[in-house]
């Protein structure tokens, strides 16, 4: 009896190295971003707990809402507004305005994030 529990060990062993379902592979790429670059929506797909640093595309001014403002996140070479980078799970982390631009009479500020995935 023994002896058929070692057979049928090892068998289910062999069949699982076969089919992959025996290892876990770790995922070593040290540069999470380069991997959520070539992936369907890198927003979604970055991993929990990551940083990275987006600007706004356009000065800040009082003739556009917030939310309406366009973010180049460089890291993931993507453009997003806030609430599409809040829905994809990040959470900002600092906001940095910089010196004001004068432009069409308008002051306007260049804004950068910091945001972080959260889920």
């Amino acid at each position: 009896m023994k002896r058929h529990a070692k057979i049928g060990a090892v068998v289910i062993a062999a069949l699982l190295a076969v089919s992959g379902c025996g290892t876990v592979e770790k995922n070593t790429s040290s540069d999470w971003r380069e991997e959520a670059r070539r992936s369907h929506d890198p927003l979604l797909d970055a991993p929990h707990h990551a940083e990275m640093v987006c600007t706004s595309e356009a000065p800040v001014t009082v003739l556009q809402r917030f939310k309406e403002i366009p973010f180049a996140c460089s890291d993931l070479g993507v453009s997003a507004k806030i609430d599409e980078l809040r829905d994809a799970g990040w959470r900002i982390v600092s906001l940095d305005i910089g010196e004001d631009i004068e432009s069409d009479n308008h002051v306007g500020f260049p804004v950068t994030l910091k945001i972080r995935k959260l889920f």
